[in-house]
């Protein structure tokens, strides 16, 4: 049979390499979420204080007492600062879920790359296969047929 020679990919450093970017997008990607779960969990702690000063303006108008316009202008003025700080807390939001939806999408870009790298890599291996199952054949056949030449050379002889 023929030699020891086995399957070498020439292009393994250009997988590797793909490889590697993909993970260095997945770490991206985790990091990209966790900032997106604060962004959420601040946008949801701003909703509660909201609602609570909601719930304060409504018991301050629905007691029978006057209230001052010292307290109507804090008051108000407090909700206002809670909403935009909201607006602002969801705008900070969104442009967080769209970064992170673009790595989404260069993360599913990359894996198609190592992807189409790996199926080339499948298919050179299984003509390497087939190459040398082809010459361990041609060889195998060679020495067959020296061998029958050898036998009835001595077949003749005797």
């Amino acid at each position: 049979m023929s030699g020891q020679a086995r399957f070498r990919y020439a292009l393994e450093p250009i997988l590797l390499t793909r490889q590697w970017a993909l993970d260095a997008l997945l770490l991206e990607l985790g990091e990209a979420n966790a900032q997106l779960a604060e962004c959420r969990a601040n946008c949801a702690a701003a909703r509660e204080q909201l609602d609570q000063a909601a719930v304060q303006w409504r018991a301050l108008g629905a007691g029978a007492q006057a209230l001052s316009v010292d307290q109507f202008m804090r008051l108000a003025r407090y909700m206002d600062e809670r909403g935009a700080h909201l607006r602002a807390l969801e705008q900070a939001q969104a442009l967080k879920e769209q970064e992170r939806d673009a790595l989404i999408d260069q993360v599913a870009a990359a894996q198609r790359g190592i992807d189409a790298v790996e199926r080339h890599r499948k298919r050179m291996q299984a003509q390497f296969v087939k190459a040398r199952t082809s010459g361990d054949f041609k060889i195998a056949d060679d020495q067959w047929g020296m061998l029958q030449a050898g036998l009835a050379n001595h077949d003749n002889q005797i």
